[in-house]
């Protein structure tokens, strides 16, 4: 996932590359989330308590922090 800042937004590629082409990660969706100009995120696949898929977090500008389940986001894609 990649931060859109201005947009608010994330754009979703693939881990895995194209195969045979290892720097080929093809743009899969943008996903508007309610961070503002996010200054950082991050990603588990850990099961917790509230997020069975696992967790994506992101930071806006003014240090608030949003929670969303990972299996959310990736059904975006």
């Amino acid at each position: 996932m990649a931060s859109n800042q201005q947009a608010d937004t994330y754009r979703i590629f693939p881990r895995a590359d194209t195969r045979g082409k290892p720097h080929d990660h093809p743009f899969l969706a943008s996903v508007r989330l309610s961070t503002h100009e996010s200054d950082g995120n991050d990603v588990t696949p850990v099961i917790l308590p509230g997020f069975p898929g696992g967790l994506f977090v992101a930071m806006s500008t003014d240090r608030t922090f949003q929670f969303y389940a990972w299996d959310d986001i990736a059904a975006a894609a």
